[in-house]
């Protein structure tokens, strides 16, 4: 009766059910599975103390928008489907879990993760290798890991081909049209088809993929410094980093910058440098505006979010201080002389981004002052290492999400929605970050100073401890009472998550590099094996570098010792600076002259030319 009513309707006004409904069930529908995916991966994260890898998490945000480059815009469901397809040829190559390694050769793009994520899924080590270093290094790399599939872009092919025949290893080349189109996988059904109920409980996974018991005790990277050698004599010293290691500091980050589905990061960094950071934003929903290079004026549109919506306008920036050092400049001289773009550009900074920071690097005091000045933003310091990931720094304190309702009044400033934590300050690296320990260890090589992160603040002890709390007038770092050499610990629960009477053994990693501890806040001074002496007198490369760095010309120093029969060594500076820069030897002496004692000045400075 009921159908013959609808008929009925249907001759008399012409109604015809509407597509659209359909569409709406089957969104409805697509939401259901992914809530019961959610409800497992939490039961496994959470009750199981399961490690869960981040690709598997993708599904959890099928349809959200998840990396940004220069060629277009990817979901989290295409790139999880392009890592899958992938993933399915590494282990034709290497077998599934074998845990070999393979090389990526990859630009800063979406592809970079596609290859990353495509073999964790075959449960392989992913190998990166930049071809900024020289083929020789590259090959000594090659040679020490071992490995056994080469994976690059078609701009890298030859030099893929070229290893791939010294080690007679397999090769596969893919470009972004691997990545299949959203219209062809955003059904229901084929999202429906990479799930499986597994065992009598009904538990939701993801379908053909390595159980997560495989992750908890298998190696994830082998990651090579840029400072490797290719002296022979010297063998390239790789990084290894377990999935555990990973999860560790991708959930610290996550922690430490109150990341949510909401941010997008934009980090300028090389890829070995910020693939933390990365996954942490992409394991909570986020998504990221990869660049390919370091092209200011590409940096400030991205930051401005030019020929954006407001949903995918940047939250956060990570970047090296010679990036800030280099948007400073495209500002002086785009942006400076234009009274609306210098308004606009710190309204926007303070009110829209929530972090800038920046680390791996030292970071002059006139680019810090000057970053401030023209965003309203201060730009926080984060200490890491390869091994550790960011270990010291400052934690951002949730704040409002919108402006409060304030009656205007004259003179009184607009207050703006900023983030900064309130014990923030200037030219510090905080303290140890959830999960980490630090501790300085005196020149005997006895402990005398331990700092362990905690929910009420840090827990300091050590002989020390006391010291590094009395108050100091013109507090220099590099004669603080607290000072020694740098050894981090980090777990992946912090100390209040431990379950009561639960102990875990502390292994510390030495950093080799000094620091000093002062007021809450860890100092760097100097690399250990950067400390030169020079007429009985020790001087930190790094304060010379420092000062050297925040002239607005020179784009990155490198600091020599010189054997000397009187002094028993002579400083010298190589300064490198860009082809359009013209600055003389005496110009640089000057301002070392002006800023430093005379037995920390240069006695020798050349210049190289780097484009």
């Amino acid at each position: 009766m009921f159908a013959n009513l609808l008929r009925g309707c249907r001759q008399r006004v012409g109604w015809r059910p509407m597509a659209q409904r359909y569409f709406c069930l089957n969104l409805v529908y697509k939401d259901d599975y992914v809530e019961r995916l959610r409800k497992s991966f939490n039961a496994e994260e959470r009750g199981s103390k399961l490690l869960l890898p981040t690709f598997k998490k993708a599904m959890l945000y099928p349809d959200d928008l998840a990396i940004r480059d220069n060629v277009g815009e990817y979901t989290y469901f295409q790139l999880y489907m392009a890592a899958k397809r992938l993933s399915i040829q590494i282990s034709n190559i290497c077998g599934s879990g074998a845990s070999l390694p393979v090389g990526l050769f990859c630009a800063n793009d979406a592809m970079w993760i596609v290859m990353l994520w495509s073999c964790w899924m075959s449960g392989q080590v992913a190998v990166p290798l930049r071809t900024s270093p020289s083929l020789e290094m590259l090959r000594l790399q090659a040679i020490d890991c071992k490995a056994k599939l080469f994976l690059g872009t078609p701009e890298n092919a030859s030099i893929v081909d070229e290893l791939a025949q010294t080690l007679k290893a397999a090769t596969i080349v893919l470009d972004h049209d691997f990545v299949p189109p959203v219209k062809e996988i955003s059904s229901t059904s084929m999202y429906a088809q990479q799930l499986v109920v597994s065992g009598e409980s009904g538990v939701l996974m993801p379908e053909a993929m390595l159980p997560n018991d495989f992750y908890e005790n298998s190696i994830a990277m082998l990651l090579y410094k840029s400072t490797s050698t290719s002296n022979e004599s010297h063998s390239p010293k790789p990084v290894l980093l377990s999935h555990r290691n990973v999860d560790a500091q991708i959930h610290c980050l996550i922690n430490t910058w109150r990341l949510g589905p909401s941010d997008t990061l934009l980090p300028v960094l090389p890829m070995v440098h910020m693939h933390i950071a990365i996954g942490a934003v992409l394991d909570v929903g986020g998504n990221v505006v990869l660049e390919p290079g370091c092209n200011a004026s590409s940096i400030w549109n991205s930051l401005l979010g030019v020929n954006l919506s407001s949903k995918k306008r940047c939250t956060c920036f990570l970047a090296k201080p010679i990036v800030y050092k280099q948007l400073i400049a495209e500002y002086q001289k785009m942006f400076l002389k234009d009274e609306h773009m210098v308004e606009y550009i710190k309204k926007h900074c303070s009110e829209k981004m929530r972090l800038m920071a920046t680390g791996f690097a030292l970071l002059p005091d006139s680019v810090f002052n000057y970053w401030r000045d023209i965003t309203g933003h201060h730009i926080l310091e984060y200490y890491g290492t390869l091994e550790t990931g960011f270990v010291l720094g400052h934690t951002i304190e949730e704040g409002p999400k919108e402006l409060p309702k304030l009656v205007p009044q004259k003179g009184v400033p607009k207050p703006t929605a900023r983030f900064v934590s309130s014990n923030y300050k200037p030219r510090t690296l905080g303290s140890p970050l959830q999960g980490v320990t630090a501790r300085l260890m005196g020149p005997t090589g006895e402990e005398i100073f331990k700092c362990q992160s905690h929910v009420a603040g840090p827990v300091k002890t050590g002989p020390l401890s006391e010291a590094s709390s009395i108050p100091v007038r013109n507090f220099d770092p590099a004669k603080a009472a607290v000072l020694g050499g740098l050894e981090i610990s980090y777990r992946r629960l912090s100390v209040e998550e431990l379950p009561a009477g639960m102990e875990v053994e502390e292994i510390f990693i030495p950093t080799g590099d000094i620091c000093a501890y002062y007021n809450d806040n860890f100092h760097f001074i100097s690399k250990a094996c950067d400390v030169i002496t020079v007429g009985g007198l020790q001087v930190n490369a790094s304060e010379v570098k420092k000062v050297l760095l925040s002239h607005p010309k020179i784009n990155d120093v490198a600091i020599l010792a010189i054997p000397d029969s009187v002094w028993g060594n002579r400083i010298c500076v190589v300064c490198i600076i860009s082809p359009d820069v013209q600055i003389e030897l005496e110009t640089i002496e000057t301002y070392c002259q002006e800023r430093l004692p005379p037995f920390k000045c240069p006695h020798v400075v050349k210049l190289l030319v780097v484009n």
